[in-house]
């Protein structure tokens, strides 16, 4: 049986990760998965692969889904409020069907 969720992804650069799951965290998500990724944007190229020096500013996508659609908003307007109002990141929300509830 499918179950209808909310998929909330998140790009930015890995400097923000840490400071992204605790909010994650606070808000009650039981679970996410982090995607490294390069690309271009609006605040420069980022390149897949970069050199070690420069780890904080890969890109990262951090996925998370939730079953409670007003978690997903409370989460989506954190992030923008706290983090991206003037910092590079994107979040979405995507409706999605899950099959295992009790994961979500």
């Amino acid at each position: 049986m499918k179950h209808h969720a909310t998929l909330i992804s998140i790009m930015t650069e890995k400097v923000f990760e840490e400071e992204i799951l605790e909010v994650l965290e606070q808000e009650g998500a039981k679970g996410y998965t982090i995607f490294e990724g390069g690309g271009n944007g609006s605040f420069h190229l980022h390149p897949a692969q970069h050199l070690s020096m420069v780890d904080e500013f890969r890109i990262v996508k951090i996925e998370v889904i939730v079953l409670d659609p007003n978690m997903a908003d409370r989460i989506a307007t954190r992030l923008m409020e706290e983090y991206f109002e003037d910092q590079p990141g994107i979040v979405s929300l995507s409706d999605v069907k899950v099959f295992r509830q009790q994961k979500f």
